[in-house]
């Protein structure tokens, strides 16, 4: 049971070579990850508050959910990959306190896969605002088919060679 592949990718999003859209979006990051755990980081702005100032609960969410579904992701093997990725099936949350988007500089968010079974996967997220914990989320994730061409993950410079190198090599049956 290989994981190279997962890991190359994982390693790309971390170091900014690797993106997807709702990361450009909110300005979140993958900031580390290993097998069944990934942390990801967000630089809170005051674009991201509500009309009270606060860290808007869906930002704080699509946080969550982002590392949890990255978390439950590097449980795929290179097998797996080829023909298959996690999608959040639920996701519940439990927001301690609010988060002022003036005065918290960073939100972070700590995931880890609490038991992954052959189609279902599940993760727990610990959300934290300039390390004081903020809120928990639980989700649920589904393995669903998935074509890797059909991915909106954006390459930039030497890592959209490298992915396009190991995505070939994965179509091709190589591991």
């Amino acid at each position: 049971m290989s994981h190279t592949f997962v890991d190359k990718m994982m390693e790309a999003m971390k170091t900014g070579a690797l993106e997807s859209p709702v990361e450009k979006l909110v300005g979140m990051r993958l900031v580390d990850y290993g097998r069944g755990e990934a942390t990801y980081e967000l630089e809170v702005r005051e674009d991201h508050a509500n009309p009270m100032g606060m860290v808007q609960g869906g930002i704080a969410s699509i946080l969550a959910d982002a590392a949890m579904a990255m978390a439950t992701t590097t449980m795929l093997t290179n097998d797996d990959m080829r023909v298959s990725a996690v999608t959040t099936a639920d996701l519940f949350s439990r927001f301690l306190k609010p988060i002022s988007a003036k005065k918290i500089k960073v939100l972070r968010a700590e995931a880890k896969v609490i038991k992954s079974g052959r189609l279902l996967m599940w993760a727990e997220c610990t959300l934290q605002a300039d390390g004081d914990c903020v809120g928990m989320f639980n989700a649920t994730g589904v393995r669903v088919s998935f074509d890797q061409k059909d991915s909106a993950m954006t390459n930039t410079g030497s890592a959209a060679s490298a992915r396009s190198e190991e995505t070939a090599g994965a179509a091709g049956g190589g591991s």
